[in-house]
């Protein structure tokens, strides 16, 4: 099947178990998060029948290179509402949150008003690095905020429990559970938007290392000595392939790329794609992102040829890459199932 085909034609893994109340996943067809009456002993005995039917939501915040963004992500998955706002260049620290503040506190209250729903807690998916229980962001296209207390912060400003975690990380949740990789215990997620990030899934679970910065491939050598990156080294797939990359080497908007751009970024993805395939036994990698959904399948070709080039041994031969099934929707979503995981354990540990 060619790269553009649908997703769910990708792969021969089979079903993930069924879910363990205990132990989250992501890789089944019904994730590890609430069903519509999971938290129903948090209500009242008398709670009027037309309140009960109220949806409880999850704010979902994303915090991209470019853009803050923030929806109403209810148990289910539907996104039922959504704002952003545009970063702003060169600016203090303050002013970025004060602009993300403004966003989350209109969304409040149209939960409230224009939905009738009840906000259970914050989710965030992050450009990263972040530190350990997502206390601290540091995005690297973000320079003001270095080591920021983004959690604190939002707790501060919302009064609700905060759960964060990377952005290509929590696109993977919501691929696992929505999307593209419904059914797949082992599969990685990336992002090609403005920076690149990833998030790798291993038998049903999310990855998430030391310090939580597990599967951030947009931090891969594919262009050994080659431009600088925002981390300090040369020839990350970040400094060569994202969004704002695209722009320093050609001099125009990745929204206007050339034939060859759109070649060049998918073939680079597809060498991150098979390094991780190697070393990961892994057989699907789904790739979202304004970048590589914008560049379609002018992309998508590259770099699964590109894949199929390099992915060569018995157990990555024949991995496959395809578009995230959630487009644009995807990130927001995949916060949401980072606030709805965080309260689902923290629901167990309480207990």
């Amino acid at each position: 099947m060619s790269a553009s085909g649908t997703p769910d034609e990708v792969g021969n893994e089979p079903a993930a178990a069924p879910m363990s109340p205990d132990d989250p996943t992501v890789s089944t067809s019904r994730p590890d998060l609430p069903a519509d009456d999971d938290l129903a002993d948090d209500a009242p005995e008398a709670e009027p029948v037309q309140q009960r039917q109220s949806p409880d939501v999850v704010l979902a915040v994303d915090i991209g290179g470019t853009k803050f963004a923030a929806g109403l992500v209810t148990a289910r998955g539907e996104l039922i509402d959504r704002a952003r706002v545009e970063v702003e260049r060169d600016v203090v620290p303050e002013t970025h949150y004060t602009s993300l503040a403004g966003m989350i506190d209109e969304l409040v209250e149209r939960a409230r008003e224009q939905h009738g729903a009840k906000v259970r807690a914050v989710g965030v998916g992050a450009a990263g690095p972040v530190s350990r229980g997502f206390e601290t962001v540091s995005p690297v296209n973000i320079p003001a905020w270095r080591n920021f207390p983004l959690r604190a912060r939002l707790q501060d400003t919302t009064r609700l429990p905060v759960f964060g975690d990377l952005d290509a990380k929590a696109l993977a949740l919501a691929e696992g559970w929505l999307g593209a990789a419904q059914g797949h215990p082992n599969f990685c997620a990336l992002t090609v938007s403005t920076g690149v990030g990833g998030g790798v899934v291993l038998d049903g679970e999310l990855l998430d290392g030391a310090t939580g910065n597990a599967g951030h491939i947009g931090h891969m050598i594919v262009e050994p000595g080659g431009r600088r990156c925002g981390c300090g080294a040369q020839g990350c797939l970040e400094a060569e392939a994202s969004g704002m990359a695209i722009e320093a080497i050609t001099g125009r908007p990745p929204t206007e790329p050339t034939y060859e751009i759109m070649q060049r970024t998918g073939r680079l993805v597809g060498l991150a794609a098979a390094s991780v395939c190697n070393a990961l036994d892994l057989s699907l990698v789904v790739v979202g992102g304004s970048v590589a959904l914008g560049f379609a399948a002018t992309f998508f070709h590259s770099a699964q040829a590109t894949l199929d080039e390099h992915a060569k041994l018995p157990y990555s031969r024949g991995a496959r890459i395809t578009p995230s099934r959630l487009a644009e929707s995807g990130p927001l979503i995949g916060a949401g199932a980072v606030g709805w995981r965080g309260l689902r354990r923290a629901r167990r540990g309480a207990s």
